[in-house]
């Protein structure tokens, strides 16, 4: 019983895998060839592996081998696509297609199947006259329907997301029927998708409006500007991009605003057109086209100065902490950002012969309309000398080192850089 199971399962097997027979067809070793120029043939295999869609693959690799067939005879190109082994049958066939065909194939014919104990194996043919006869019907059927969409791209009174959906249509075609990889249209054809496109992008004007104001780094709440389109319409299919710092876009407002200034002076604010969102019904092979050949964008250069601090303190230590924050912070007294130092210092003298100088406080960091922005904790550092103008510089040293390593950082993590 157990022997009869086994028998049934591996009868159920070779009859899953394809025909089974007795010789091998002379076509696995060596490809048919019409004498008479009207049929061309496709031979493809792929390992048997029930995991697999190994079949699937192997009517792939047929047709991919059809194509190149098929090509070689139209285009004159001559493709190397089997290799003999050892064996002396082609081994160059794998699970993966081989080639990417430069041509739409019609009307093929599947002509026989054959599995051995690790292969499976497929022929296909074509008709040659026939598949050429009805190519040139479908492929002028084609340009027919490309040359309407891209009359369409040139109408100026026409709303621009109108033309490049029609832009977009006149791709698709061009893609379904592979013209722009058929040497007999693709020159032509993408020269005059490219006039399309330029069409419709000679059409398209905006600007971006920057207010008369004086603009800081680590400071992007003080940073406005409005993006103004010719049509107001393809606002949502904008794509602001930086070359420093972290900015937004209103496609509603048409507002750009600012979330980071990052550190660089000069920015520069590009506004190309995302395709995606312009032509989301579209392929992504279209979106990449029109990525790759697009060359309309809104550009504009902005500066934003160095952060200016108005340090506020006793008027020793108002140099002082000038001094120690000049490295990361130029000092104005019209700054719009206030660093106040709440404190004191004193001088101690009830040590012997020795004299302490204490400096003690805390900072505040405000805006021009005093909001507090940040806040140190309470800092007391000192020095201890016999000579009191010595016990004052090492006071002054060690908060010189507070300033610098701590403070400053401190603030640059709380400002919008």
């Amino acid at each position: 019983m157990r022997k009869l199971l086994l028998l049934a399962l591996s009868g159920i097997l070779l009859w899953s895998c394809g025909t089974q027979k007795a010789t091998v067809p002379e076509w696995i070793g060596a490809k048919p060839i019409d004498a008479r120029r009207t049929y061309v043939y496709g031979v493809g295999m792929s390992y048997i592996n029930p995991n697999t869609a190994y079949q699937q693959a192997a009517r792939s690799n047929a047709l991919a081998d059809l194509a190149g067939e098929v090509e070689s005879q139209v285009f004159d190109e001559s493709r190397l696509l089997q290799k003999e082994d050892v064996g002396g049958f082609s081994s160059s066939f794998s699970s993966q297609t081989l080639t990417t065909s430069h041509i739409k194939l019609e009307g093929y014919e599947l002509v026989d199947t054959y599995s051995d104990e690790l292969r499976y194996y497929v022929l296909y043919k074509l008709d040659l006259p026939q598949f050429l006869e009805v190519k040139a019907k479908n492929d002028a059927i084609a340009m027919a329907y490309i040359d309407g969409k891209l009359e369409i791209t040139g109408d100026s009174d026409r709303p621009a997301s109108n033309r490049f959906q029609a832009l977009a249509d006149a791709l698709q075609k061009a893609f379904d029927r592979q013209l722009l990889k058929d040497p007999k249209f693709k020159i032509e054809l993408n020269a005059k998708l490219i006039n399309g496109l330029r069409s419709i992008e000679s059409d398209l004007t905006g600007s971006i409006l920057l207010p008369e104001t004086t603009n800081y780094l680590g400071l992007p709440d003080q940073f406005s500007a409005v993006l103004r389109l010719s049509e107001e319409g393809l606002n949502t299919a904008i794509k602001l991009t930086s070359s420093s710092g972290n900015f937004s876009f209103n496609s509603a407002l048409g507002s750009i605003l600012c979330e980071h200034t990052g550190r660089e002076n000069a920015i520069i604010l590009e506004c190309p057109l995302d395709f995606k969102r312009l032509l989301p019904q579209s392929s992504p092979l279209v979106h990449l086209w029109l990525e790759a050949a697009s060359n309309w964008k809104i550009s504009e250069s902005l500066f934003f100065q160095n952060t200016l601090i108005q340090v506020a303190a006793p008027r020793g230590l108002q140099n002082a902490i000038s001094s120690s924050i000049s490295s990361t912070f130029n000092t104005s007294n019209e700054a719009p950002l206030v660093l106040e130092f709440k404190g004191n210092e004193t001088t101690e003298r009830n040590l012997g012969d020795r004299t302490k100088h204490i400096i003690s406080g805390s900072f505040v960091l405000k805006s021009a309309s005093n909001t507090v922005l940040w806040s140190s904790q309470r800092l007391m550092k000192f020095g201890i000398s016999t000579n009191p103008s010595a016990a004052k510089q090492a006071a002054y040293a060690e908060f010189d080192k507070d300033i610098r390593f701590f403070i400053v950082p401190q603030i640059v993590r709380n400002l919008g850089y």
